[in-house]
């Protein structure tokens, strides 16, 4: 586990390390969400989250409110990488994080999430590329009902 001070600090590692590879192997790499526990990084942001409608909010330490918003993507090719989904939801704004998920075995399960820095560039998300064809595929997109 790895702890920063500053919480652009672990976002911005989990933006640009996260699915790469370390020492020949992929890593993965996201925000320890566990209440309580040694290390864990859930009771020093109690308090600084609270739900919204698949989305998150974030207060940061200057005291100003971030509104984020992720998504489920379903319906992938095989083939896309986390990297081709990022790339096809830049266009409806900034992306903090996007994740393909993957079995115990490595084969890709043909979904993943897509977060977004604030919630309108999700909204506009789901209205410019559900229904969108990516590799063959065409996307369904929702508001993500498992995020934190």
């Amino acid at each position: 586990m790895v702890v920063y001070q500053q919480s652009r600090d672990a976002a911005r590692a989990v933006r640009e390390l996260q699915n790469t590879v370390l020492n020949g192997r992929p890593i993965f790499v996201r925000e320890d969400r566990e209440q309580g526990g040694r290390g864990s990084r859930g009771n020093q942001r109690k308090g600084n989250r609270g739900v919204t409608r698949g989305g998150y909010v974030n207060k940061r330490e200057d005291g100003e409110v971030e509104e984020g918003c992720q998504l489920f993507v379903n319906n992938l090719s095989w083939d896309t990488s986390w990297q081709d989904l990022k790339d096809h939801f830049r266009q409806c704004g900034e992306v903090e994080r996007v994740e393909v998920i993957e079995g115990p075995d490595g084969r890709k399960k043909g979904f993943g999430t897509v977060r977004f820095f604030n919630a309108e560039d999700a909204a506009n998300a789901i209205q410019t590329l559900n229904g969108v064809e990516l590799q063959g595929r065409e996307l369904s997109i929702r508001y993500d009902s498992k995020a934190h």
